[in-house]
């Protein structure tokens, strides 16, 4: 009995759609976790320890980047002038504010909706030209989503526009 039981975990666990494929673990609340380690390289410097980063840009989209700090109580904006500049690069127009109690709350809770937010079962509509990523990071456990073009689940997709919003982009 116990061996069917875990056959069919198995089973179950290989039958998932991937459509989160940079997550490999999740938790008691069924989050799903990628280790901060597994995030992309280029955009490890500008991780806050505990909040939000969200980007995007493209080939004929200017990029722009949103950072909530919950440890220095910041939020930052960032857009790039030119298109096809990368989203974790310099930009042109930037803006860092204190995080008031309010907007922390409100973000937040979009954040965490967003990472609770079950897995789209639409297959991916990649659009060549824009890419959009969100990430919440709690130390070493993150929510990672990467939209191939615009993320387009309803709670991650509210998320960003508040927080674009909030940071004034």
């Amino acid at each position: 009995m116990l061996r069917a039981a875990l056959a069919f975990l198995v089973l179950a666990g290989c039958a998932s759609d991937g459509a989160r494929p940079a997550s490999n673990t999740s938790n008691a609340m069924n989050r799903p976790i990628t280790p901060r380690s597994k995030l992309p390289a280029a955009i490890q410097p500008l991780l806050p320890k505990h909040g939000v980063y969200v980007a995007g840009g493209g080939l004929v989209s200017s990029a722009w980047r949103v950072v909530l700090d919950l440890d220095a109580k910041t939020l930052y904006g960032g857009s790039a002038a030119k298109s096809d500049a990368p989203s974790f690069g310099p930009m042109d127009k930037e803006n860092r504010k204190d995080l008031s109690q309010r907007n922390e709350e409100l973000l937040m809770g979009l954040a965490n909706a967003a990472w609770h937010e079950p897995p789209s079962t639409e297959p991916l509509d990649p659009t060549a030209d824009y890419d959009e990523i969100f990430v919440v990071l709690e130390g070493d456990d993150t929510f990672y989503l990467q939209g191939f073009g615009p993320i387009r689940q309803p709670a991650a997709a509210k998320a960003i526009v508040e927080l674009r919003a909030a940071a004034g982009l």
